[in-house]
């Protein structure tokens, strides 16, 4: 019998419309199913691991390829959406960017029905104490600073557990259907980006066995590994970095015989020249072993890199690195690194790729002119106001801010901000972005000059 623990009250709970501060967003949405086999139980026939699909495109979706979201083990496709302390998650943050977004429900999970007599036994619930050592450890605590809420706060913990369920008792079936289901998603939708996070980081290997020509790159964040992993309440992967069989070269019929083989022979055809970004957090275990996984990609013939956060300066992260308070500034090395690779790079004739050169960029100016005795406080635009204009405009292709304060004879002009953006259109896409508001709101905080703004490109 299971015992209740910490009931919470909602008397005295004021109700509040919180719908009306979140800022209004013009966007196409939909939804639809990928439906599973016919299977056939006591005469009668049943659907066996559908999988529920919900996308967002921008009004003009200006990247190549759509990108597939995949939650993690016992979760939902929720993960991705608003975070926990209620700001935009990446899929919005993505949209924002450019991209069209797929966010599914992994069969099982979410909205995507099951019943035991059909899919198989499930495995156990997810416990409150899972969710502490998974995404808040106690041995991490001074170092991880960016999880979204106070582990102490009952609520806060009660909604965050909320989303989370069990997985199907047989690690390798779940597995099969989540990379049956997305491989007729990719049949549906075209080639496309997938992204993963924790123990789905299964589902990008497997989906490219099945469909190496619709995968246009892999993002896995803090995926399941490293290879040949046991996690607890989960199962093993006994084929490496999955646990189904994937089409080596030569072929291995057996785990063993992948296990006692030598690493560098366990070469994957459909993996060959795929990009593949394996990203980490600063403080989660999962950076303990990132690097391995890399090694094991690269071997089986990706084009794999390592984006660990804190060597592009985002700290304090960890296992839920999507959804912790620098979400956004976690962002954006993976849109750099997606940029990079997915044919998103814009060269500059006559200069070679990865030069320091302008490359297209298009550059805006930002001028604050006042007579004397004009406000503006320089501490606070240095420390808030540029952050916070890289935090918003960086998801449209800001990829420098940096500030200017003329001295001598030029009393008039305070401050000049240069805003080095990608392309023009990047520009366009800031300035017409949700995230402006959030930038002009925050003028007022420093100074009571109207700023002007002018733009020049390179010749």
């Amino acid at each position: 019998m299971a015992t209740k623990v910490n009931n919470q009250q909602t008397n005295g709970i004021n109700p509040h419309p919180f719908w009306m501060d979140t800022p209004p967003r013009s966007s196409r949405r939909g939804q639809f199913w990928v439906p599973g086999e016919r299977v056939t139980v006591a005469e009668k026939t049943y659907q066996r691991g559908p999988m529920y699909v919900a996308w967002e495109a921008p009004d003009i979706a200006a990247k190549q390829y759509p990108i597939v979201l995949v939650h993690g083990g016992a979760m939902q496709g929720t993960e991705w959406l608003d975070t926990p302390d209620g700001r935009p998650g990446w899929a919005q943050r993505l949209v924002e960017a450019g991209y069209v977004v797929f966010v599914i429900d992994r069969p099982t999970q979410g909205r995507s029905p099951f019943h035991p007599d059909v899919i198989g036994a499930m495995g156990v619930p997810f416990p409150y104490e899972e969710g502490r050592e998974v995404f808040f450890p106690e041995a991490a605590a001074k170092t991880h600073t960016q999880f979204p809420f106070d582990p102490n706060d009952a609520a806060a913990l009660d909604a965050f557990i909320a989303p989370f369920g069990s997985l199907p008792a047989d690690l390798a079936a779940s597995q099969e259907m989540d990379a049956e289901c997305l491989a007729r998603l990719l049949d549906r939708i075209g080639p496309a980006i997938i992204m993963t996070h924790s123990a789905s980081g299964s589902a990008g290997w497997l989906v490219t066995d099945r469909r190496p020509k619709l995968v246009a790159a892999i993002v896995t964040v803090e995926p399941m590994g490293p290879a040949f992993a046991k996690t607890p309440g989960i199962g093993t992967l006994d084929w490496g970095l999955t646990a189904v069989p994937v089409t080596y070269d030569p072929p291995r019929a057996t785990p063993a015989e992948v296990r006692s083989a030598d690493p560098a022979s366990l070469r994957i055809p459909a993996l060959a020249g795929i990009p593949v970004a394996v990203v980490s957090g600063e403080t989660s275990v999962q950076s303990t072993y990132a690097p391995k996984i890399v090694d094991f990609l690269k071997n089986a013939g990706a084009e794999a890199e390592l984006l660990h956060l804190p060597d592009y300066g985002v700290l304090g992260n960890g296992h839920g690195l999507i959804y912790e308070k620098n979400s956004d500034q976690a962002l954006q090395p993976v849109l750099q690194w997606l940029a990079a690779h997915t044919g998103e790079t814009k060269e500059v004739p006559g200069k070679p790729a990865g030069a320091d050169a302008d490359n297209g960029n298009a550059t805006m100016f930002v001028t604050y002119t006042g007579t004397e005795g004009a406000r503006f406080d320089r501490d606070y635009y240095m420390k808030q106001h540029l952050p916070l204009v890289m935090e918003a405009w960086g998801l449209y292709g800001l990829e420098t801010a940096t500030a200017l304060f003329p001295t001598g004879d030029n009393h008039e002009t305070i401050a000049i901000c240069i805003c080095k953006f990608r392309d023009e259109a990047a520009i366009g896409a800031a300035l017409g972005s949700p995230q402006t508001a959030r930038v002009m709101a925050d003028v007022g905080k420093f100074t009571d000059v109207k700023p002007t703004q002018s733009r020049s490109k390179p010749i």
